[in-house]
């Protein structure tokens, strides 16, 4: 009755399934393998080390290598606009309490390091450090907008957008927008982006609002920088179906881990949708839009999702044990895992975009407990398990039925000549007892999960 009950639900969550265009019978660009195997680490300088510099972090590169992780990226650290005029920050830059203009992604000099982060040499240091480590090293681009005191802005107005009455438009965060359309436009950001593979011998990039620009420049782009680096990466912040067909070799997995956080954290905007039955339709309704083989970041959080929400941090509201569930749904699922600003050690406080004070990682005090040792340990061996289980990399994702829908997501990832990898994973702070649709039995406690290889049914 209850694996009944549970069709019935699907069934009801799917007539949207097929709303947008799908363009599941392209297939999508081969991302390199060392992206695909590997595991990227979101850096927030400000709030990484006490220095809350380049050289801070580079302190702690060997440990994350350590860790298993493969690419680390940063969050923007060119030159920020300093204009102080607050009817030109954003809301959350108002919000956070800093009064301080620097926010990282409205930029005033692309081509320079921000003095608060270090020097040019710094960054050039850190990549280097990061190679030696077998790392690779993303950069945020942030083409949408800019400070409205950047040296374009002056230097180039007829790069940006205006209204009807010639006034220049603004992006909802209040910042000036750029045309993409235009040519001078897109000649400027593409020598932003061959600038820093030539001269910093960057890896690759992560696309800030990517659908804010035509898909067409993002192809062109990567042509250019192929020339230079012929396995760049570049990664949308977006999920529009199309991106990853042949200009971006992953996009953002948005719908099921943003559906899983809002439903773990009790959102308003997803009650009465079915709990874990929904995320899954997500993901499955993604599966049928996206290209054949599209690639997608699994992030649980990120500097948008963390930055001053002390209460909405999984981690702080509903636990360690639900924020180790969650980091291994994220490995476990089709896709390249996403580690956020210390989350291998459960880190539960602020931290700010806007801000260093009082939002820096100790990492002697913190990183040092029962729980984060066990947390960091957790990763390391999951990251080691992607590399020797083909199954995780290269296998396709099989939901199973289960008996609570609503609370546990169950599905193996399956790839010919290797070992099944089994997930199961309870999605609520009550104990779950039942069968899956493959007879597989499970009692899981709260936020408790199965992650392993498993012989094939």
């Amino acid at each position: 009755m209850k694996r009944f009950a549970s069709l019935i639900l699907l069934l009801m969550l799917s007539t949207t399934l097929f709303a947008q265009q799908s363009y599941h019978h392209f297939n999508a660009r081969k991302a390199p393998d060392w992206f695909r195997e590997g595991v990227t680490y979101q850096i927030m300088p400000r709030c990484f080390s006490e220095e809350g510099t380049l050289k801070g972090a580079e302190k702690h590169l060997e440990r994350l290598a350590d860790m298993g992780i493969k690419v680390v990226y940063l969050l923007p650290v060119n030159i920020a606009d300093t204009d102080m005029d607050q009817t030109k920050w954003s809301p959350r830059q108002h919000k956070s309490g800093f009064n301080d203009p620097r926010n990282p992604y409205r930029a005033g000099d692309y081509f320079h390091v921000d003095p608060e982060y270090g020097t040019d040499q710094d960054l050039k240091d850190f990549i280097n450090k990061a190679h030696d480590l077998g790392m690779k090293v993303f950069l945020d681009l942030v083409f949408a907008h800019c400070g409205p005191g950047a040296a374009v802005v002056k230097q180039h107005p007829e790069f940006f957008k205006y209204d009807k009455n010639g006034e220049m438009m603004l992006t909802k965060w209040k910042f000036p927008m750029f045309d993409p359309e235009y040519s001078g436009t897109r000649a400027y950001f593409r020598s932003i982006m061959s600038y820093y593979v030539a001269d910093f011998d960057v890896d690759g990039f992560r696309c800030d609002v990517a659908h804010y620009i035509p898909v067409s420049f993002w192809e062109e782009a990567r042509a250019e920088l192929e020339r230079i680096k012929p396995d760049i990466v570049v990664v949308a912040e977006s999920d529009r179906p199309y991106d990853t067909r042949l200009a971006f070799d992953a996009d953002y997995n948005w719908k099921v881990f943003k559906y899983l956080r809002y439903t773990l954290l009790k959102s308003k905007s997803v009650e009465g949708k079915g709990g874990m039955a929904y995320v899954r339709q997500c993901h499955e309704r993604q599966e049928a839009l996206c290209p054949k083989g599209a690639l997608h970041w699994n992030m649980t959080e990120n500097h948008d999702w963390s930055t001053d929400a002390f209460e909405n941090r999984f981690e702080k509201r509903l636990g360690h044990a639900c924020g180790e569930l969650v980091i291994a749904f994220s490995f476990a699922l089709d896709g390249v895992p996403f580690l956020f600003n210390g989350q291998e050690i459960g880190h539960d406080k602020r931290v700010s975009l806007f801000g260093h004070k009082d939002c820096w990682i100790d990492w002697q005090r913190d990183g040092a407990t029962e729980m984060a040792l066990d947390r960091t340990a957790k990763i390391k061996a999951w990251a080691k398990m992607r590399k020797e289980q083909k199954a995780l990399l290269y296998g396709q994702t099989k939901w199973l039925d289960n008996e609570h829908p609503a609370e546990v997501l169950s599905f193996r990832r399956v790839h010919e000549g290797s070992a099944d990898i089994l997930f199961i994973g309870n999605f609520s702070d009550k104990e779950v007892k039942g069968k899956l649709s493959d007879g597989t039995k499970y009692t899981l406690a709260p936020w408790g999960y199965v992650f392993a290889p498993q012989k094939s049914k």
